[in-house]
C-alpha cells in the first residue's frame, strides 16, 4: 500500500473521494432526491441584487450561501429572503433549517430570525475567526 499527500489534487481525485463517501452515506439515508433551490432578489429593472441557495433533503433544508450586494444589506432584504425561504420550506414539508456562518458575517442576523447555535469551530479557518453552526425548527404549514 502507498499513501500520497498532495497539494491541489486533480479534480478527479476529489470527485472520486466525494462520490465514494456519498455512495456510503446514501446507504444510511432514505431513498429520496435532494432538491436544489435558490431564492433571489432583483430590483424593479430586473438587476440581480443577491440571494441564497440551498438544498432540501427529506424534512431538512440546508442554506448553502446567502449574499447581498453591499448597497442592499441592512435594509431588510436578507430578512425577506429568509422569510420567503421559510414559507416555501414549510409548504414542502420542511421542519428544520440549517446553516453555518462566520463570526465576521451574520450570526446576529440569524439569531434575530430564531436560529440557535448548535456548534462552533474556534479559530477556523484562521486565528480570530470562528465558524458557527446554526439550526431552527419550523412549524409545517
Amino acid at each position: 500500500m502507498h499513501v500520497h499527500f498532495m497539494f491541489n489534487p486533480p479534480k478527479n481525485i476529489k470527485e472520486r473521494i466525494y462520490e465514494g463517501l456519498k455512495a456510503f452515506n446514501l446507504k444510511h439515508f432514505p431513498d429520496e432526491d435532494i432538491q436544489s433551490l435558490a431564492c433571489i432578489a432583483e430590483d424593479e429593472e430586473g438587476r440581480f441584487l443577491g440571494g441564497l441557495t440551498g438544498e432540501i433533503f427529506t424534512n431538512t433544508l440546508f442554506v448553502e450561501f446567502l449574499w447581498l450586494d453591499d448597497q442592499h444589506r441592512s435594509v431588510g432584504m436578507g430578512r425577506k429572503l429568509m422569510e420567503t425561504l421559510e414559507e416555501q420550506a414549510k409548504a414542502h414539508g420542511v421542519t428544520h433549517l440549517y446553516l453555518d456562518t462566520y463570526t465576521f458575517q451574520a450570526p446576529g442576523f440569524y439569531a434575530k430570525l430564531g436560529f440557535k447555535e448548535v456548534g462552533r469551530y474556534t479559530g477556523f479557518p484562521t486565528a480570530g475567526v470562528d465558524k458557527i453552526f446554526l439550526q431552527k425548527q419550523i412549524a409545517v404549514a
